[in-house]
């Protein structure tokens, strides 16, 4: 079944970006929650280099699994940042100001930097995180400031009522927010948003970076 989903998902992504004229690449990311250890064997005969835990205790557990980038896809406490920076190859969910200073705080104290991605609440839900898009030229203008990051692009949490709006945003958030501006820690590479419900919709707005987890299992 796993074999099926992903080879399907991987045209999928082949069929839309095609059809589309969408030149940029499209990472498939395969959330790991909850599933059991020989998942990560399978992933990793199929050709998945990309693996996603939502805690930050999972990715501890599970990371000596993950035959490839190890993503933490959840919300982040900053009381575990510092753990979280020992598993973690990308950070998709730095939500606020406070956080990424202790994101950075900690790096600079091991000496080392760490990629992230900025997340955006983009529907402004009150049960998600992530900073409005009104704010967000605040927030890298300050993160900037910061040298241990490095922000390689955004996120989003779409709403499970999708609308083509949100989607057009984001791209249009991602595509154009450092218009006329150059940082040294940020470069918009990617723009990780859909998953297994809304993907293929993600992936025609110009998504680089898709989060799939039950629809490679179900």
């Amino acid at each position: 079944m796993i074999r099926d989903n992903y080879n399907r998902i991987l045209q999928d992504i082949a069929d839309i970006t095609k059809t589309n004229g969408i030149g940029q690449a499209v990472t498939l990311v395969a959330v790991t929650k909850n599933q059991p250890d020989e998942v990560f064997s399978e992933l990793s005969e199929l050709g998945a280099r990309d693996f996603a835990e939502n805690r930050v205790s999972a990715l501890e557990q599970r990371s000596h699994l993950m035959n490839g980038t190890r993503h933490l896809i959840g919300h982040l406490q900053t009381n575990k940042v510092k753990k979280a920076l020992r598993y973690a190859d990308l950070i998709h969910s730095v939500d606020s100001l406070h956080l990424a200073e202790e994101i950075n705080r900690c790096c600079l104290a091991e000496n080392r930097t760490a990629d992230i991605l900025i997340q955006v609440n983009i529907a402004k839900e009150p049960q998600k995180y992530g900073v409005f898009e009104e704010d967000l030229d605040e927030l890298l203008e300050k993160v900037s400031q910061l040298p241990a990051l490095h922000v390689r692009g955004l996120m989003a949490i779409m709403p499970i009522e999708t609308k083509d709006e949100y989607y057009q945003s984001m791209y249009k958030l991602f595509s154009h927010c450092l218009d006329g501006k150059q940082y040294n820690n940020i470069t918009m590479e990617i723009l990780s948003m859909g998953m297994s419900n809304d993907y293929p919709t993600a992936v025609r707005y110009g998504a680089t970076m898709i989060r799939v987890g039950r629809g490679l299992y179900l």
